[in-house]
């Protein structure tokens, strides 16, 4: 083990003994601002840096890049860049599914089509391609030991690129994360190959540590196994009650399966430091776990650091000072959305310094490719929000935007793209007509997930309510959301 190193911090009685666990496999369950990460760091650098002549990798994955950058940080900062030399890494669990599909195909397990053995993976499709309304999506399955593409009829329809371009590019080694898992779910159910996977996990990895695994869907959790049944050190992190992605496959009830069948050692973390210095705050947070009925106090939205909620119609609801950084699920099409987000990006970047969520969808269906083409367009967006602050007639803004938007970028127009979205330029107004530095974030609970402030705003539905009242429980996502919305504040949470 390496030499303790300046500024390391003191753990707790209770951290250090899950971080030091000698268990081989181990289930640290960490309530919201416990120390999760970290103990994860921890961790990470006392089975890396472990008297072992075993030079197989150390790896933590988590769900988003946010969150292994977070603790890829802390593990440099506290052991060292050393702790992160080839093979050790701290990546997303995507990076490592590509890296076992791209061994399988370099392996000849598995084929690709046009004998692809290295691809490019793309976080989504509709980033890079055109997209129409369709129930037919495309996806990748197995035959045989060969991938080969095809469509599954959905139950209702959906954006989704054109069955030509998904072929066309797969052929030329593209694809998403989404599609990696659809090749290895299928990977996995045949025998063989999936011995070949553990073969690969023995070989190349001796330690496994997985962060947020309540995030985990059941290929996620199919991988974890197979880990483990490889006699990896397998290290698994979460909190049930923190479960929000439901709808990316995300069952909870599959990660409680996996700890009983496999036998996991518990652990847990407690004590919380976000709100130690919060009497209301704690009050509050522990009889949620509690399932006690709760009455949350009123507040402005001015007066909070941020506004959250489950939805995004919900803050754009709200009072007028709370800025969402994405656009509802309003009635448009797909130009009226995105050109609907580059006008919000010109306000959240100027008031808030950041900039709206789902961007590189929008350029993608505006054919905008180049970073020139954007800025070319940014003062007629910024001419639109100044006629919108005003009192100019929407229809008149939109027509004037659109066909200016359409000239530059030369984007074939769908029917229908001179309709003026007037319900979503309305609440752009509302906003416009606020001082700026009186605008407050709005967040949905998913993305404040992991995040802390020192006054939380939250905007509750008639449901919400209903379920405070009754007592949140954590076999519902949507309790789980608002339990994760009502502990991200140091010092209070209000209804707004």
């Amino acid at each position: 083990m390496s030499s303790r190193r300046p500024g390391r911090p003191v753990l707790t009685p209770e951290q250090l003994l899950v971080a030091a666990s000698p268990h081989r496999l181990l289930y640290i369950e960490a309530f919201p601002g416990s120390g999760k990460t970290t103990v994860s760091h921890q961790r990470f650098g006392l089975h890396r840096f472990a008297r072992t002549t075993d030079h197989r990798a150390v790896v933590a994955v988590s769900f988003t890049r946010s969150a292994t950058e977070e603790i890829r940080s802390r593990v440099s900062q506290q052991w060292g860049p050393s702790a992160l030399t080839w093979p050790h890494r701290i990546v997303t669990l995507d990076t490592v599914l590509n890296d076992l599909l791209t061994h399988l195909l370099r392996s000849r397990v598995l084929q690709w089509p046009g004998n692809h053995e290295d691809l490019e993976v793309l976080d989504t499709w509709p980033s890079h391609l055109p997209t129409i309304r369709t129930k037919a999506k495309p996806v990748l399955r197995l035959v045989g030991t060969r991938v080969v593409t095809t469509y599954q009829v959905e139950d209702e329809p959906n954006y989704h690129i054109k069955p030509v371009d998904f072929s066309s590019t797969v052929g030329e080694g593209r694809c998403t994360h989404e599609n990696v898992r659809e090749v290895l779910r299928d990977a996995l159910g045949t025998e063989e190959i999936r011995a070949r996977v553990t073969a690969y996990f023995t070989t190349a990895i001796r330690s496994l540590l997985v962060d947020e695994v309540y995030d985990a869907n059941d290929l996620d959790v199919e991988i974890i196994r197979v880990a483990a049944d490889a006699g990896l050190a397998v290290t698994l992190v979460g909190d049930p009650w923190q479960a929000l992605y439901a709808f990316r496959g995300a069952r909870p009830e599959s990660v409680r399966q996996l700890l009983g069948l496999l036998e996991f050692e518990r652990g847990e973390l407690r004590t919380t430091f976000r709100w130690r210095d919060s009497v209301t705050q704690t009050s509050l947070t522990q009889g949620l776990r509690r399932g006690e009925s709760t009455i949350l106090p009123s507040g402005a939205a001015k007066d909070v650091d941020v506004v959250l909620a489950r939805k995004w119609h919900s803050l754009w609801d709200c009072a007028p000072h709370v800025l969402p950084l994405a656009t509802a699920r309003w009635k448009m099409g797909p130009l009226q959305k995105a050109l609907c987000t580059l006008l919000l990006n010109e306000l959240t970047q100027t008031a808030l310094g950041l900039p709206a969520l789902f961007l590189p969808e929008a350029w993608t269906t505006l054919g905008i490719q180049e970073v020139e083409t954007f800025e070319k367009l940014r003062p007629d967006l910024q001419s639109a929000l100044q006629r919108l602050a005003g009192q100019d007639d929407l229809s008149e803004v939109w027509t004037a935007l659109v066909r200016t938007v359409v000239a530059a970028v030369r984007v074939e127009p769908p029917v229908g793209h001179n309709r003026t979205p007037r319900k979503a330029l309305g609440h752009l107004r509302r906003r416009l007509n606020v001082q700026h530095e009186c605008l407050v974030l709005g967040l949905t609970c998913h993305q404040a997930k992991g995040r802390e402030w020192d006054r939380v705003g939250v905007r509750l539905e008639e449901s919400d309510v209903a379920a405070l009242r009754k007592g949140l429980a954590p076999g519902d996502e949507a309790h789980r959301a608002l339990y994760v919305a009502l502990t991200r504040a140091r010092h209070l949470s209000v209804m707004v």
